[in-house]
């Protein structure tokens, strides 16, 4: 007596394939979307709720921002009102001075400050808005190794991100404006 060997249907083979297509196009999804601002976005909000120093400073360029905070105070200087006499102009000069002068010495002393803030910092509404905040609710344009990020309906840039070379994004220019929020 012969036995006929089973094969399987016509429709395990499609639900076999469906999905092996469905595991693929999930884990490439996943592969590109760890590339994104986004997921390191997302990183950095986990990182500061759970008060991770080393991971949040991963994902803050703090020397770039120092120097464009510096940059951005400078420049707000030059638009004022020119000096009327020789005592102002000094005091314009010796006001920038300082600013230069400062920038170096706080990028030695941000890491360190940054950890004693992130431990110490106790605003349980901004933590709790920070908790349900979602990074998609976040604009971002990104044009080669750069990113400008808004919220979503605002023409106001509220941050900058440069591409890392491990390929993660990192926080770069922060809008002096965003920074009142932390009050």
């Amino acid at each position: 007596m012969e036995t006929k060997k089973s094969q399987p249907g016509i429709g395990f083979v499609i639900a076999v394939v469906v999905c092996a297509v469905i595991a693929v196009a999930s884990t490439v999804g996943f592969l590109y979307f760890r590339t994104t601002p986004y997921h390191s976005l997302y990183v950095l909000k986990k990182a500061i709720i759970n008060r991770d120093a080393p991971t949040v400073l991963k994902y803050l360029d703090t020397d770039a921002i120092l120097d464009n905070m510096a940059k951005d105070a400078l420049s707000r200087m030059d638009k004022k009102e020119p000096a009327r006499n020789k005592f102002e102009e000094h005091m314009q000069k010796a006001g920038k001075d300082v600013v230069r002068q400062l920038v170096p010495q706080l990028k030695k002393q941000m890491g360190d400050a940054l950890t004693d803030f992130l431990l110490s910092y106790d605003n349980a509404p901004l933590f709790g808005d920070l908790r349900r905040a979602t990074v998609f609710a976040l604009a971002v344009d990104v044009k080669g190794d750069n990113a400008q990020v808004r919220q979503r309906g605002k023409d106001k840039v509220s941050f900058t991100m440069r591409k890392a070379p491990e390929g993660h994004w990192r926080i770069n220019w922060i809008n002096s404006d965003a920074l009142k929020m932390l009050h």
